[in-house]
């Protein structure tokens, strides 16, 4: 009768050090690569909270963006593209921008379902939760800017949420603090 006192003291021991009620625990919904914030080509939020995106930046998760095109004259014919973020910036404590590594062109033939390089052109951008995106094209033979453009479209903002949270991950403070 002692020994199963004993045991079952150190097991309520164990748990009462363990639990902690303000711990976030883990679930289905937060942990792996999440859809966490989608807006439109005028940053209007269509899914999740920009919120929610930037406490995953200030706490350093691994961040993808998604975007795609849908051919107006065939809406059978589309294009998605999702890449890793690189360099993340978050502005006033409201937006994030993510840069992209510069990656070779490509050519999607919709038709043929087919997708080509585009000869000695590399090309990078900056995608905003605002909307706003800046696309900036390298003909990487001679290194020169071959074209600069500013452009306005929806993205999809993905997290990669570790599978425990810990105490200090959750506070999310600014990064300038």
């Amino acid at each position: 009768m002692k020994n199963i006192f004993t045991a079952f003291s150190l097991l309520l021991i164990h748990i009462s050090c363990t639990y902690n009620p303000n711990t976030e625990a883990p679930t289905s919904n937060k942990s792996g690569w999440q859809l966490v914030f989608r807006n439109d080509k005028n940053g209007e939020a269509k899914f999740g909270n920009k919120k929610d995106l930037i406490k995953a930046v200030r706490n350093g998760y691994p961040i993808r963006i998604g975007w795609g095109a849908r051919l107006k004259s065939d809406t059978t014919k589309s294009v998605e593209h999702v890449i890793d973020a690189d360099f993340l910036t978050v502005v006033n404590g409201t937006e994030v921008f993510a840069q992209i590594h510069p990656i070779i062109g490509q050519r999607p033939d919709l038709n043929k379902l087919t997708i080509k390089y585009r000869n000695s052109n590399k090309w990078s951008t900056m995608v905003g939760t605002n909307g706003y995106s800046d696309r900036l094209d390298v003909n990487y033979l001679n290194d020169s800017i071959s074209s600069h453009e500013n452009i306005y479209w929806g993205s999809s903002w993905y997290v990669n949420y570790p599978s425990i949270t810990s105490e200090a991950t959750k506070k999310a403070f600014p990064l300038w603090d």
